[in-house]
């Protein structure tokens, strides 16, 4: 479960307008200009697990997807790895997702823009992540 609706939801196009809204209305708060998003609203919607960030709440769907896979590689908790083939017909979008780590990764390395973090490399290191797929073979 998850409160992650795209903005072009067809199933209902309110909610994805509604939702995109709260994200908009909560950025402006963050940067101290005129909102209307109440610290009452806020409480609500973290109470049900409302994602601030839509891109940061696939960054993190995608990680528990990549700890599921380094789970599942070896029974040997010492044999098992992240190294996700970048075309993985069982999840295609994983695959694509581990090798844009790794050049989001390098971007970081040569000084050039990224949006890899601090955060995201102590999280990725966590679960024993390559940063050169040569080296995860």
């Amino acid at each position: 479960r998850h409160c992650n609706v795209p903005q072009k939801y067809p199933p209902n196009e309110p909610l994805g307008n509604w939702v995109s809204k709260q994200r908009t209305e909560y950025r402006l708060l963050q940067e101290a200009k005129k909102s209307r998003m109440t610290n009452e609203r806020i409480r609500r919607l973290e109470a049900i697990g409302f994602e601030w960030s839509a891109t940061e709440a696939i960054w993190n769907e995608r990680l528990a997807e990549l700890t599921a896979f380094q789970k599942q590689s070896s029974k040997d908790p010492d044999q098992r790895h992240c190294n996700v083939p970048q075309k993985y017909p069982p999840n295609e979008p994983l695959g694509n997702w581990v090798s844009k780590q790794r050049t989001e990764y390098r971007l970081l390395q040569e000084a050039k823009k990224s949006r890899m973090t601090n955060e995201r490399i102590r999280r990725l290191e966590a679960i024993g992540f390559e940063w050169s797929a040569t080296e995860a073979i």
